[in-house]
Formats: C-alpha cells, sequence, structure tokens
C-alpha cells in the first residue's frame, strides 16, 4: 500500500487548526472536559522526521 504521508498530514492539519475541533479532539482522547475559555495555542512543527 503506498500511502501518501503528505497529503494526510495536511487533511490533519486542515480539521485540527480551528482551536474548537482542536479541543474537541483533545476531550475525547484524553477524557477530560475543557472550558470553552481554555487558551489553546497551536504550535506546528515543519521538515521533521519523526520515527
Amino acid at each position: 500500500m503506498n500511502v501518501n504521508a503528505k497529503h494526510k498530514d495536511s487533511v490533519f492539519s486542515f480539521l485540527f487548526s480551528n482551536p474548537e475541533a482542536l479541543r474537541e479532539l483533545y476531550s475525547a482522547l484524553e477524557g477530560v472536559s475543557l472550558p470553552p475559555d481554555a487558551v489553546i495555542d497551536i504550535n506546528t512543527l515543519s521538515g521533521v522526521l519523526y520515527m
């Protein structure tokens, strides 16, 4: 299977660049409830290899 990692990364980045969507994702993954006024700081790394 040939997967385009750059395409998958750009879709994820697009979907979760919205702080409200990111808050919802974090809450679902961690099983917590963040208040609507919680500060969301989005940090994006580019050109980084992760293994």
